[in-house]
């Protein structure tokens, strides 16, 4: 079974459980959740289980290290996602994050096999435990901050619709803005400390393998503005109490920086080539 037809299966199978977390909001029956919760949470297990061998599929691991194509990466960073949320759902149940989340985890499961270099060796191949530690440590910190951005959009939404006093079923379904913030800032230190080790680990590297530091490169100045932004919004939080709209404005303005310092340029370089 090749890789595209199990990254399809993990793309279906999550579309299957955000239908399943719709239609318990928009029918409105909190009674429903408890039954679909561990429904949606085997579906998600599956999911895991088939991205995970996906990923085995895109040779990411050799004997020589790791190797990451656009698609591996992308797959890892899912990966990532939806361990977490799963997590989440056995805490917290399935309403809220869900149901931003698994649209686009499973958006995300279904364009991975059209990804340009998909199964091609020289986007990227390790070769030392710095190298390796560097790129997990940023994946997952992209992954942290990726959830963090979903929160942010999620408390914007939400500031929105209680101002216009809009509350439409989902807007119902979301956590408190209170807890929305508390789960938005305890993703922002984990990716902050995350991204922080990412950089280490690379800059590291970099002296390790060249005996010098490449600042200038777009990956690294993308990563250390964004990294800039997210302790200047801790900064101001824990001493000027800043939360909110801008809050979320700063995190949606740190995960775009990620974004483009990982997967933008490097996407948009693999389509021109």
């Amino acid at each position: 079974m090749t890789s595209t037809y199990l990254f399809l299966a993990a793309g279906v199978l999550t579309l299957i459980s955000a239908y399943a977390v719709w239609t318990d909001v928009w029918g409105n029956t909190p009674a429903s959740s408890a039954k679909k919760g561990p429904l949606i949470a085997l579906l998600l297990i599956a999911s895991i289980a088939l991205t995970l061998w996906a990923g085995f599929k895109l040779e990411t691991i050799s004997e020589q290290g790791l190797r990451f194509s656009l698609a591996s990466a992308a797959a890892i960073v899912t990966l990532l996602i939806q361990s977490i949320y799963l997590i989440g759902v056995w805490q917290h149940g399935i309403r809220g994050l869900g149901l931003f989340l698994l649209p686009l985890t499973a958006a995300s499961l279904l364009l991975i096999p059209v990804l340009p270099e998909s199964a091609v060796d020289h986007w990227i191949h390790t070769s030392s435990i710095l190298e390796s530690s560097h790129l997990l440590l940023s994946l997952l910190a992209y992954a942290t901050l990726t959830l963090a951005a979903i929160h942010a959009l999620m408390h914007l939404q939400l500031d929105g619709a209680l101002k216009k006093k809009q509350l439409s079923p989902v807007m119902q379904a979301m956590p408190s803005l209170i807890e929305i913030e508390t789960h938005l800032f305890a993703q922002v230190r984990w990716a902050t400390w995350l991204l922080a080790l990412g950089i280490l680990t690379g800059l590291s590297w970099q002296w390790v393998e060249f005996q010098h530091f490449a600042l200038l490169n777009h990956k690294v100045l993308l990563a250390l503005f964004a990294f800039g932004v997210l302790i200047l919004l801790l900064a101001k939080h824990k001493k000027a109490g800043w939360h909110g709209r801008r809050s979320s404005h700063m995190v949606l303005s740190a995960y775009v920086l990620l974004l483009l310092a990982y997967f933008g340029v490097r996407l948009i370089n693999s389509w021109l080539g």
